[in-house]
């Protein structure tokens, strides 16, 4: 209702080939850095879209990125970037499917990382203004340095702890907090 909104981050995946004790003797790795989009929303609100996904075979944005600008991604990580560094094929900038969003956050208490709220990315209504949703989410490749600076929003995430809910103990029932860990927003903390 005021306006659109957007946000954006660059993250860095690599993937390479390594040798490894495997039948095949290599084994595939990949790594992911970088840091959660921040969109900041009417009321003071800010929505997160975090490094990691709800889809458990796309678990984390570097296999999200694979799946939407590379039509001929079939789960082969080290293929697949290749591909795309070589602008093989790709699509790029590319949408992302509904199914590979990542996982979107937003705080009760900006200032309190335990009061996590996960967002429903169909029904930003729910947590936000009337009017308010989502309209898409794309990615591309683009030779920009990544994105840093979400630890000056959340001055609590360089605290050391490894989950929102650094003194929660050991629960068969985990809040959404004691489940996200601080490198979901940053691969650059230091530690």
């Amino acid at each position: 209702p005021q306006g659109l909104r957007t946000g954006s981050s660059v993250y860095e995946v690599t993937a390479r080939s390594k040798a490894g004790l495997d039948p095949s003797g290599k084994v595939r790795e990949k790594k992911l850095r970088g840091e959660a989009v921040a969109v900041d929303l009417p009321g003071g609100r800010t929505l997160f879209a975090l490094l990691k996904t709800v889809n458990p075979m796309r678990e984390d944005l570097a296999l999200m990125s694979m799946a939407a600008l590379d039509p001929a991604f079939k789960n082969d990580w080290v293929e697949s970037a290749a591909r795309i560094a070589g602008g093989d094929g790709i699509q790029s900038p590319a949408e992302v499917a509904p199914a590979d969003y990542p996982l979107l956050v937003t705080f009760a208490d900006i200032a309190n990382s335990k009061s996590l709220e996960r967002i429903d990315p169909a029904n930003l209504v729910a947590a936000f203004d009337m009017g308010v949703k989502l309209n898409r989410i794309t990615v591309e490749v683009t030779e920009h340095s990544i994105t840093t600076g979400v630890s000056k929003r959340l001055v609590w995430l360089s605290d050391g702890g490894l989950t929102l809910d650094p003194d929660a103990g050991p629960t068969v029932t985990p809040t959404l907090a004691q489940t996200i860990r601080q490198r979901d927003f940053s691969t650059e903390i230091s530690r």
